[in-house]
């Protein structure tokens, strides 16, 4: 057990390190790393522009940046933004907690949602109960974050329930056939033949196969909950660190970028890891 604590462990901050280093590299090779908006300010004076790219290019090379940086985050500072001039932390424990709760409430809603459809499935086994949860699913799925963004800011609805729209049907999907294939497992249809009714064929025989299944689900539904929710706080304005990310990725913001990244690959290992975790052997072992 402490061996795979271990190295899961160290499988976790190998991720983020080369992550958060990634992320710096693709940013410092991108066109225009050495400009900055605040260079367009009028009544700047030479001395003051050529200041703004001398402190731009200070992080031109990143393998010193990425050292410097780890020395820094060693001691707990993160650094500082150069596009809003606040502390880097400052600004995260500002704007994780709001993104930490539209996740939240979406993978709540989302979850509600399809396992509400996906359990009514298996009791209403009828075709139009079918053909209603199965159009709703595929319309969610092949509508795209942006678009239905946009629908959400026009109507003026909360950017986390679009991102619990986003997540239902992927989850409904996989639960939906969860369900399906443990309720043909044997003893389900032994435990029919002695008279079990449907729920509770259903809660005694079926749900405990697929809970460990669905658990593992969970982990992974984090991670698609994450990366729908950061492109809709951008298009719906909310300050989360969807915003954040977006704000700094114009201004080619390194400090606040590396660190965002950080964060991300952290949660994004993470649920991972709480995925395999939970996974076990197939439906069947469990009879």
């Amino acid at each position: 057990m402490l061996r795979k604590l271990g190295f899961a462990a160290l499988r976790l901050l190998c991720v983020m390190l080369l992550a958060s280093f990634a992320g710096a590299v693709l940013l410092r090779i991108a066109p225009g790393f050495s400009s900055d908006e605040q260079e367009l300010t009028p009544g700047l004076s030479a001395q003051s522009v050529q200041a703004i790219r001398d402190a731009k290019m200070a992080d031109s090379n990143i393998p010193r940046f990425y050292a410097r940086y780890l020395r820094s985050l060693f001691h707990g500072d993160l650094g500082v933004s150069q596009s809003l001039n606040q502390p880097v932390s400052a600004l995260l424990r500002e704007r994780v907690p709001v993104t930490a709760r539209n996740l939240g409430f979406a993978l709540l809603a989302g979850w509600i949602l399809a396992l509400g459809l996906a359990l009514t499935s298996q009791l209403v086994r009828t075709r139009w109960f079918a053909f209603v949860a199965d159009g709703l699913s595929s319309s969610f799925i092949s509508t795209p974050a942006a678009v239905l963004a946009l629908i959400f800011v026009l109507l003026r609805w909360p950017a986390m329930l679009a991102a619990a729209l986003l997540i239902f049907p992927k989850v409904y999907s996989y639960a939906r056939n969860l369900l399906h294939e443990s309720s043909r497992m044997p003893h389900v249809f032994a435990a029919q033949s002695r008279g079990a009714g449907r729920l509770r064929t259903l809660i005694c025989h079926v749900a405990p196969i697929a809970l460990p299944q669905l658990v593992a689900l969970l982990g992974v539904s984090i991670s698609l909950g994450l990366g729908v929710l950061l492109p809709i706080e951008v298009i719906c304005d909310t300050p989360g660190v969807g915003q954040l990310a977006w704000q700094a990725a114009q201004s080619r913001d390194l400090a606040l970028l590396v660190n965002l990244t950080l964060i991300v690959s952290f949660v994004t290992v993470c649920a991972t890891m709480l995925s395999d975790a939970f996974r076990s052997e197939p439906a069947g072992s469990a009879a």
